[in-house]
């Protein structure tokens, strides 16, 4: 019985699992966790934390995300409803953004952290009337994506920080990031950042995993499966603890109309995952071939590996409550004048 189990039943409620599907793994939590530890070493994955090597990941990691990870070339998770195609799926973030602009001319929106420019070029193509600025820290990125983009007249891509993003951009009717904001250092300077390129009445739509409530008292092996997957990630520092982001666009004076937890629509992505990192741990050539990868482009099959375990626990059904990480979509909107 799980602690969140034991609570109902102190309060005579039945307990109620938020069972998605029977999608058994191919590997237990403790599986995983031994093979990582055999391959990589979880303490020296683990030594990482806190240090900055994010431009380094990115770097080495190009590859994987240019050839492997999907044709559209999106650095993010799908997001899977049931009824989605792979491609609506992996354009479903972007989908949410479209969600919130209108038909009247001159609107602009800003991506920030835009990676190889996928979710920019795809709402781009789809919304000619409006113009869109992409924003990524890695030039080779920003390179890329502005030519991928060449053929379409309302998009540009510009090499800027999110935590200093340069005034000349102006300001924009949506600012998105999906899966970058897990980067900042702290979100209270990065909300204000957002509010001043925000128009009054703009929306800032935010993508990203978020520890629950109580992380370091999940059982002990989910906090290191958690670790392990951020650390391998780049976010050496730990993602922000869920409600943070909705405090600080709170204090940056923006209103937050949705903070939602979307986590059950990563399943699809996080179980196909896993089942490819299965492969770098058992099959010879791919094991061979983690040694001698660069050593932060190796590390993805330890993400791989633990990701669906981070968000749905180490039970054959899956079960979000057991996961000590929520996958949220935060929207929050600037003020009319």
């Amino acid at each position: 019985m799980t602690n969140l189990d034991m609570k109902a039943a102190a309060n005579n409620e039945p307990p109620v699992p938020r069972i998605i599907s029977e999608a058994p793994l191919l590997f237990s939590l403790n599986h995983s966790l031994a093979l990582i530890d055999r391959s990589f070493g979880i303490d020296r994955i683990i030594a990482d934390s806190g240090d900055e090597f994010v431009d380094s990941y990115y770097r080495q990691s190009l590859p994987g995300y240019s050839r492997l990870y999907n044709p559209w070339q999106c650095m993010h998770l799908p997001l899977h409803d049931g009824t989605l195609s792979e491609s609506e799926a992996f354009f479903a973030q972007a989908s949410e953004v479209a969600r919130h602009l209108h038909d009247r001319p001159g609107q602009r929106v800003l991506e920030l952290g835009c990676g190889l420019g996928a979710n920019s070029l795809h709402l781009a193509g789809r919304l000619p009337h409006v113009s869109f600025v992409g924003t990524d820290l890695m030039d080779q990125h920003v390179q890329r994506a502005s030519a991928k983009g060449r053929a379409l007249p309302n998009l540009s891509f510009r090499q800027a920080s999110f935590e200093d993003l340069p005034e000349d951009l102006g300001q924009f009717d949506a600012i998105f990031g999906i899966e970058t904001l897990c980067y900042a250092n702290d979100p209270g300077p990065v909300a204000r950042l957002i509010a001043r390129h925000l128009r009054p009445g703009g929306h800032v739509i935010l993508f990203d995993a978020h520890r629950k409530p109580g992380f370091e008292g999940f059982p002990t092996d989910l906090v290191t499966a958690t670790k392990l997957y951020e650390i391998t990630t780049a976010v050496a520092r730990g993602f922000h603890d869920e409600g943070r982001w909705q405090q600080a666009f709170a204090a940056a004076g923006l209103e937050v109309t949705a903070a939602e937890d979307v986590t059950e629509q990563t399943l699809a992505g996080l179980t196909q995952l896993h089942s490819r990192a299965t492969k770098a741990f058992t099959q010879r050539k791919w094991r061979l071939a983690l040694k001698v990868m660069p050593r932060y482009f190796a590390r993805n099959a330890v993400a791989g590996l633990v990701g669906y375990h981070v968000c749905f626990g180490d039970r054959t059904a899956p079960d979000t409550r057991l996961g000590p990480i929520t996958y949220q979509k935060i929207v929050a909107r600037k003020p009319a004048a």
